[in-house]
This record gives structure tokens, C-alpha cells and sequence, in this order.
């Protein structure tokens, strides 16, 4: 990965993150906050998780992430915590 590659996949996962947080953060005041309460720790986590897969990798660099991307976060973040 080159130098740009890496510049852009830190922009599309700061991208990701605040994503994340208008949906799950109460800080953010997340549309489904009060239910979830991840902190911006458990989303980094989650993220880092999903991105191991280079194909999605791959694709979260290339349109950036859509509402799929979120929920599958979201079921890693829930099993990491044990309730999923």
C-alpha cells in the first residue's frame, strides 16, 4: 500500500467512525444512542475487525461507507460484547 493508499483509507475510516457515532454514540446524540451506547473505542474496534477483509477494505476505499458497512459494524460491536 502505497503512501496515498494510506492517506486515503485514515480519511474514509475517520469517515466511518463519525458515521458510526451519528448513529450509536451518545456524545454524538446518535439516532439509535440510548439503545446501543458504543463508545468511539468499541467502533474503532468494530471497524478495524471489519476491515481485515481485503475485499471490503477494497470497497470502503473505493465508495466509502453505506448503511450495510454500519450494520455489519454494528453485529461485530454487539458480539464483541456478548450480546449478539
Amino acid at each position: 500500500m502505497n503512501l496515498n493508499d494510506m492517506m486515503k483509507l485514515a480519511e474514509r475510516g475517520h469517515e466511518f467512525i463519525r458515521y458510526m457515532k451519528d448513529f450509536y454514540c451518545l456524545d454524538a446524540d446518535g439516532i439509535y444512542a440510548e439503545e446501543f451506547q458504543f463508545t468511539e473505542e468499541e467502533i474503532v474496534e468494530g471497524i478495524n475487525v471489519y476491515l481485515k477483509n481485503e475485499l471490503t477494505k477494497k470497497d470502503i476505499m473505493k465508495y466509502g461507507a453505506d448503511t450495510v458497512d454500519r450494520e455489519c459494524v454494528r453485529d461485530i460491536i454487539l458480539t464483541m460484547r456478548g450480546e449478539a
